[in-house]
């Protein structure tokens, strides 16, 4: 580098400077506005203090370059960029990377590309740049510092004293939280930083090479049959995958809960489906500064007080509710699992995120909800990018009399097949009618009744029906969700979310609720107050179900379903099932778990049963939304 002010930093925009939020269609996908992550402003000035020029690498798609400059300039963050270094296109080759150096008038070594897909950064490491995996440790990457993944143990004795302050004074990025109260702490930091925790008394392991972040992602994978065959016995599924010489070194620590996995950019988590793995197998660590923050728990015990009494739903609503029917579950279902045309003309036959069905199902829930709403909803896509694919969440939300309380319905959008023999995601059928078009079908009857109601009492509280993607590849789309929400300190007071609750062939109507975090016992008793009103309500309105089981702690679906972003970052959440883990209790009934489960096969719904668990979810969802 021949002196410091020919030094170019490129940023990409959505996950890396805020959040992007989309117009659906039509014509096309547009950014309507850029939720700037309150951290950014300081570094771009601090950048542009040391006359550092700072540019824009990013897809905008059909978009247009003065519609996102009209959003740069409402975020202010318009003048930090050099107008002449705004790069618009795919970042899917390094062709992109070696013609923004150009226009810098930059060698390749001079130029910085931060961004948060490892694809996109390989790319950029390819064309001879310098990458940085989160904005916060430009300048430690600037000054030549390596970065590291690690684990930071905190004693019980330790957890008495303010320690997560501590941590956040340095340029670590968490990804991960876990352990008793959270005392767990898996992140990204510098060897400096790493020194200086070390100088504080906190024991750190230093897990993998040097850089490793830089161009791979950070997965927890849950190896279910051996945690189930227990201790000594050699039936686990992890030599498969990883005793070979090229990925052995992949592996970067093993814990009760699965392998810590250090996936290279261009490998798919995809490939990793353990043997007899059960629900959310697969866990995604990702960048958060706010894993790290108190106001989940702090702030958010003042959003969901405990009422003294519940109040009961009218006759009127009552009534209303019923009209969640079997026929109108199964409309929904044979649309959105290729039974019925999606769109009028067309079957889709897939929901896998690398099929290209998976755009085709997420537009029309976006024109689904649309149509339901009317001008009572208002409709966003919420794009991320996963394995260099940009991908959309969609959200519907209706303004409530209470607008800064909001209420969740939600449910996962994708499918898989991925137990079913030599399954070929990219072509292959998924249709995947119970995991989770039967969730996604409950959300739209129920944003349908919700809107008619509101017709006559509108909610005190904001409702939203949020549709995530890519769940079944480590919960990426609830937490790039929950991790914009609580970048706002979004006021949730509760999340719904049904993921499988269709599956049901032999008496009794059991189904449960989870809402374990051990983690956090707070958070898990603000969640218990959700699971309790859906039991309440759930024997008043779907009377034919058996009383429902609710799962605390120890949880069998702690952090394997999409309510787990939430409560990580501190929201009162919890997921609702068909019977698939064995009961809380002792009496508890036997689970009967989907044997076709992430198959070709998963066809079958009892609609009757779907009907019965999506009332009692809306009745729950309509009286939290009323407090």
């Amino acid at each position: 580098m021949n002196n410091q002010n020919k030094l170019t930093v490129f940023f990409d925009i959505g996950d890396t400077l805020g959040t992007a939020k989309i117009l659906p269609p039509p014509p096309h996908y547009r950014l309507e506005k850029l939720e700037v992550y309150a951290y950014i402003q300081d570094i771009l000035q601090g950048l542009k203090n040391r006359d550092i020029r700072l540019g824009i690498i990013s897809n905008i798609g059909e978009d247009s370059p003065e519609n996102v400059a009209r959003v740069f300039r409402e975020a202010q963050i318009d003048e930090f960029f050099n107008p002449e270094l705004l790069v618009y296109g795919a970042k899917n080759s390094p062709e992109i990377f070696n013609l923004a150096a150009q226009k810098a008038g930059n060698n390749p070594e001079e130029c910085v590309f931060v961004g948060e897909d490892s694809r996109e950064r390989l790319q950029a490491v390819t064309a001879g740049w310098r990458v940085v995996p989160h904005p916060l440790l430009i300048t430690e990457v600037l000054a030549g510092r390596k970065l590291r993944y690690i684990r930071v143990n905190v004693t019980p004795a330790q957890q008495q004293q303010n320690w997560r302050q501590s941590i956040r004074h340095f340029p670590l990025v968490p990804l991960y939280v876990t352990g008793e109260g959270g005392n767990l702490v898996y992140a990204i930091a510098t060897t400096n930083t790493i020194s200086q925790l070390d100088d504080l008394g906190f024991a750190v392991d230093r897990l993998g090479n040097e850089d490793a972040p830089l161009t791979r992602d950070l997965y927890l994978l849950r190896d279910d049959r051996q945690t189930s065959t227990g201790f000594l016995v050699e039936q686990g599924h992890s030599a498969h995958f990883f005793s070979q010489d090229d990925s052995a070194d992949w592996v970067l620590a093993s814990s009760s809960e699965g392998l810590f996995v250090a996936l290279p950019a261009g490998r798919s988590v995809e490939e990793y489906h353990f043997e007899e793995a059960y629900h959310g197998h697969n866990f995604k660590l990702m960048p958060d500064l706010s894993l790290l923050e108190p106001f989940g728990t702090e702030r958010q015990a003042s959003f969901l007080q405990i009422p003294t009494t519940e109040p009961d739903l009218s006759p009127t609503e009552l009534a209303k509710l019923q009209e969640i029917t079997p026929n109108v579950i199964n409309y929904h279902l044979d649309r959105y699992s290729g039974i019925q045309p999606l769109d009028g003309e067309k079957k889709i036959i897939s929901r896998h995120i690398q099929h290209p069905d998976n755009a085709k199902a997420t537009e029309a829930l976006a024109k689904d909800l649309t149509a339901i709403g009317g001008d009572k909803f208002t409709v966003r896509m919420q794009p991320f990018v996963h394995e260099g694919q940009t991908l959309y969440n969609v959200e519907a939300e209706m303004q409530g009399d209470k607008p800064d309380e909001i209420v969740l319905i939600t449910a996962h959008l994708d499918s898989t097949a991925a137990f079913s023999d030599h399954f070929d995601a990219p072509r292959d059928i998924a249709p995947g009618r119970d995991d989770d078009a039967s969730g996604v079908a409950a959300v739209l009857a129920i944003a349908d009744i919700f809107q008619q109601l509101a017709s006559n009492k509108p909610p005190k509280r904001s409702l939203r029906f949020v549709l995530f993607n890519a769940e079944e590849h480590g919960l990426i789309g609830s937490k790039a969700y929950a991790r914009a929400q609580a970048a706002i300190a979004a006021p949730i007071v509760a999340v719904y979310q049904m993921d499988m609750i269709g599956y049901n062939q032999q008496s009794p109507k059991s189904f449960e609720v989870h809402v374990g975090y051990p983690q956090g016992l707070e958070v898990q008793e603000r969640s218990l107050i959700l699971a309790q009103r859906l039991e309440r309500l759930a024997s008043k309105i779907s009377p034919q179900l058996e009383p429902v089981q609710i799962y605390t702690n120890p949880d069998p679906a702690a952090g394997r379903s999409d309510h787990a972003s939430f409560h990580e970052r501190g929201y009162a959440a919890c997921v609702v099932s068909e019977d698939f883990f064995a009961g809380p209790h002792t009496d508890s009934p036997a689970p009967e778990a989907n044997p076709n489960y992430h198959m070709k096969t998963d066809t079958f719904v009892d609609l009757e049963y779907a009907a019965e668990i999506a009332r009692a979810i809306a009745a729950a969802a309509w009286v939290t939304a009323n407090l």
